[in-house]
């Protein structure tokens, strides 16, 4: 198991990890960041790492022909070291908090049958089906603003997309009593629920990533918190933390959205064009969750430091990354479970 495995970073072995993404990596369009990595005798090294384009989306999809593996400058045939590279939610969690404005606006208006429905298929493009490779990894829950000081919650965290879709068909006009918009206050405090879960998951010694997903027809009108308190919040969230903003309508402020969906910001003029804005959001939190690889396998070699090379290529599109790990007491018996 991987857990059982000697981490490079605080053990005697000491290895070093440089993980490194050349400006020669950029131009050539895809990127490579190490996000973890462990050794264990007899010769298993495995290292977790992210794959992304030029311009910071992820790259799913990609299978074990479209990397090739280097030690110390020469390239290692699969023939040599047997090797699998795939997700891995043993040491990986994405979480999506999804929150929604259902200020009167929506929760009294037409609109409200359509953002159901957006929100159910945003759920079927994110959240993995049951038996998929990666169904423990992706988890989401639901919260909901109106003018209220606190955000409420409309489902626990869930992998499954049933309990989800249920939790959306719940929503009802008679859910709020208060017709204002807290959606300053509602941005600070769905990035304080995210920014917990990645502190829970780290300390289940796991990668942690995740995304927040906000969706409003209108302006903040509570006054409970400033323009520049939900900014500040945008601004300080955690490296591994995307954040999303979808408006629906014509009295959004769209500067204001664009600076609080700091990753992407997409609107809606009406409520038919509602769906395509979800899956596009959809699209690019897919591609970042499903960006994560984990590559296993038995090297060939049996002393001393060793440089790893991981590369990627996707059609015309290359990268990689460089990182280092110590071979002493390698020996031939290793195997990949």
């Amino acid at each position: 198991m991987i857990r059982s495995t000697l981490k490079i970073g605080f053990l005697a072995l000491c290895l070093s990890i440089l993980a490194c993404s050349s400006n020669e990596d950029e131009q050539t369009g895809l990127r490579i960041s190490i996000e973890d990595q462990f050794v264990n005798l007899p010769s298993n090294v495995s290292v977790f790492f992210k794959v992304e384009d030029g311009a910071g989306n992820g790259v799913a999809g990609l299978t074990e022909k479209d990397f090739t593996i280097y030690e110390n400058g020469s390239m290692i045939s699969e023939f040599e070291a047997t090797r699998k590279i795939q997700p891995n939610e043993q040491v990986f969690d994405y979480h999506i908090t999804l929150l929604l404005d259902l200020s009167g606006s929506v929760l009294g208006g037409e609109n409200l049958s359509g953002l159901k429905s957006a929100a159910k298929s945003f759920i079927d493009e994110v959240v993995p089906s049951e038996g998929a490779a990666n169904a423990e990894a992706v988890k989401m829950e639901i919260w909901w603003f109106d003018g209220s000081e606190n955000i409420k919650q409309l489902q626990t965290t869930s992998t499954e997309r049933s309990t989800l879709k249920t939790a959306i068909d719940n929503i009802n006009p008679q859910m709020s009593s208060d017709n204002s918009t807290n959606l300053y206050g509602a941005v600070i405090q769905g990035i304080q629920v995210a920014s917990q879960k990645i502190t829970q998951t780290r300390k289940l010694d796991e990668i942690a990533s995740s995304a927040v997903v906000i969706f409003t027809d209108g302006t903040d009108q509570a006054n409970r918190a400033t323009k520049g308190q939900a900014l500040e919040a945008v601004n300080n969230a955690d490296k591994d933390m995307s954040l999303y903003a979808i408006g629906l309508g014509q009295e959004i402020d769209e500067s204001t959205l664009r600076s609080i969906g700091k990753t992407s910001f997409v609107s809606a003029s009406n409520i038919g064009e509602l769906l395509d804005r979800f899956k596009e959001i959809g699209d690019l939190i897919n591609g970042r969750a499903n960006s994560y690889y984990l590559l296993e396998y038995c090297s060939p070699k049996r002393n001393g430091s060793n440089q790893l090379t991981i590369e990627a290529n996707r059609g015309a599109l290359q990268g990689s990354a460089n990182t280092f790990f110590d071979a002493s007491d390698f020996n031939g018996s290793c195997s990949l479970e």
